[in-house]
């Protein structure tokens, strides 16, 4: 609201004698809940202007640009450092050497501090440029070297932030072999630079963070969450990283929680995700797009917890506390929105409200192609779905289990899911004999084994089908025996 008020002021200097086109425009636009163009031409109709609708749509997308420039040219690091660059050539221009080295020097000790090497490395240029024109050599070498000395933080900066993601992304398409981590943790003790001063935290962070992802797959979990509690001291150590960089402390909270719940220590989890809500208050960040990422984790997270704790009726609260401000976020805002969609549907699904359960899964399941949803979410959600059908004796659940097993069927290096289905449609059919007693053991038997090697439960929140499927056994008395 503070930004739609500052553009009215900021566009009230260009209007002479009323109201401009392209303001009536942004008004309409506002009243829209969703963009309407059909609505806006009808709206306008016989008026000159809309004929050229691309054109005031082009005009008035740069002045909301221009106006937010201005609204928070203050309001960040980088936008108070374009201006800063902007004064500071400015001045070199003007040869005002000497007031541009203070401008300089101040401006470095900021840079140094947030650990912002891009916008230092062309502060440094300009230092460069000072020292030549002033023919400096003893100066002008010390600059070349420190700009030199950036220069290597960056790129072992960047060759961490490589490292580390392309670790994640072997994982999440299940694409990970030892061999694999062997030679990335041999990269990162290679790169990790010995000496303090050529680190920075993003090689810290990185560094930690990719080795809490080896530590991940291999099971490691006392290491892994030494590294999660390290990055945290890193980080609490440095408050003006926790405010410039809150999505990272937020991921890196995010983590700990989950460390918690792996352990089965929910008494931590629970405080941890007090903490984890209240950080951006604690800290004055309004960030909006980290609030928004913030109530995912978060009450994924709650919701989680009560699952794991059995707290039924507390889970069917939770949900009908957040579907209101869940049906807001866009389809395509963040991942982290399918993986809360998953737990809400447990929590209805546990809760008996097999509708709603449905409902939330189908927004998983027909999530456009332009969404790249993890695959395991995509068969755990499938696999969710058939439970909640078959728990309301829907009349769908048999073309839906069909469907469903063609589906696994291209999946192939998915077996543990597979032999889920396998289960499921076991005890579906309900259909003692004793073959299938015989394959329903076997089943669980090698889903369990199956469970132990897997890094799903380690790296992701899941629901317990195999308790589900147990469960359902003994309420089947002596015949499954």
């Amino acid at each position: 609201m503070s930004e739609k008020r500052y553009f009215k002021i900021y566009s009230s200097r260009h209007v002479i004698g009323g109201k401009n086109n392209y303001i009536r425009l942004f008004d309409a636009i506002d009243k829209q809940s969703s963009y309407d163009e059909p609505q806006l031409k009808k709206m306008f109709e016989g008026e000159t202007f809309i004929k050229h609708l691309p054109s005031e749509k082009n005009y008035l997308y740069n002045n909301v640009l221009d106006s937010l420039t201005f609204f928070h040219k203050d309001k960040t690091f980088l936008a108070r450092y374009c201006n800063i660059l902007i004064e500071i050539e400015i001045l070199y221009n003007k040869g005002l050497f000497e007031q541009c080295k203070r401008l300089i020097n101040r401006s470095k000790k900021e840079a140094y501090s947030l650990e912002k090497f891009s916008i230092l490395l062309v502060i440094l240029r300009w230092e460069t440029l000072i020292y030549i024109k002033e023919e400096e050599g003893e100066n002008l070498y010390k600059s070349f070297d420190e700009e030199m000395r950036v220069l290597d933080i960056v790129r072992t900066q960047s060759a961490f932030m490589q490292l580390a993601f392309n670790i994640q992304i072997r994982i999440d398409k299940g694409n990970v072999s030892q061999k694999f981590l062997s030679e990335s943790e041999k990269r990162m003790k290679m790169l990790y630079p010995r000496e303090k001063e050529k680190r920075s935290f993003w090689i810290d962070y990185y560094y930690q963070s990719a080795l809490g992802l080896i530590c991940s797959v291999r099971n490691d979990q006392q290491a892994r969450f030494s590294c999660y509690r390290e990055i945290k001291k890193i980080m609490d150590e440095a408050p003006q990283f926790i405010k410039d960089l809150a999505a990272v402390y937020h991921t890196n909270f995010n983590n700990l929680v989950n460390g918690m719940f792996i352990l089965k220590k929910y008494d931590v989890a629970e405080g941890l995700i007090r903490k984890q809500r209240s950080f951006l208050d604690a800290h004055g960040i309004k960030n909006q797009m980290v609030q928004s990422i913030n109530f995912l984790n978060t009450s994924e997270n709650e919701l989680y917890l009560n699952y794991k704790l059995g707290n039924i009726k507390e889970g069917e609260r939770v949900v009908k506390r957040i579907e209101t401000e869940v049906r807001k976020i866009k389809p395509s805002f963040s991942l982290a929105l399918y993986d809360l969609l998953f737990f809400m549907a447990v929590a209805d699904l546990l809760a008996h409200n097999y509708s709603a359960a449905l409902k939330w899964l189908n927004r998983i399941l027909n999530a456009g192609q332009d969404i790249y949803i993890r695959k395991e979410l995509q068969l755990n959600a499938r696999l969710l779905y058939l439970i909640a059908l078959f728990e309301s004796n829907d009349w769908l659940l048999e073309n839906r289990l069909n469907a469903t097993r063609r589906f696994f069927a291209q999946e192939s290096a998915y077996k543990l899911q597979s032999n889920i289905l396998d289960a499921l449609r076991i005890i579906f059919e309900d259909n003692v004999t004793h073959k299938n007693k015989q394959e329903l053991k076997r089943l669980i038997s090698e889903t369990k084994k199956q469970q132990r090697k897997s890094s799903e439960e380690i790296m992701y929140k899941t629901f317990d089908f195999l308790e589900w499927i147990e469960n359902k056994k003994r309420e089947g008395k002596g015949k499954w025996s």
